[in-house]
């Protein structure tokens, strides 16, 4: 499809528009440094950025911790004895809008 276009001194010429370029699917890259205990980091992921932004700023304020101690909670690794407050695991799963006990990524005992 051509557009045509006026230029300032008044001549015009006729350009190509190109159509909608299809976007390719983004990649998930998996994590360097393993296995998390918990979900967060792929909640937060599926979350658009509009969303995730608005996120880090209520999420912290919900279970009355600082951006840091979330983003701690984020990078907990699989084999870690460190682990949520009772508290602030089910304020995440109810911001989330996920199932009470479905944060861990730990296999059913």
């Amino acid at each position: 499809m051509k557009k045509q276009i006026v230029i300032k001194n008044g001549t015009s010429k006729k350009t190509e528009v190109s159509k909608a370029v299809k976007r390719k699917p983004v990649k998930t890259v998996p994590d360097k440094n393993g296995e998390k205990k918990f979900k967060i980091q792929e909640l937060m992921n599926k979350l658009t950025h509009s969303g995730y932004k608005s996120m880090r700023r209520e999420l912290p304020k919900l279970i009355g911790k600082c951006v840091n101690t979330l983003d701690n909670y984020c990078n907990i690794p699989i084999d870690s004895k460190e682990d949520i407050p009772y508290h602030a695991a089910l304020a995440i799963e109810k911001y989330f809008c996920i199932e009470a006990g479905s944060l861990s990524n730990l296999p059913n005992q």
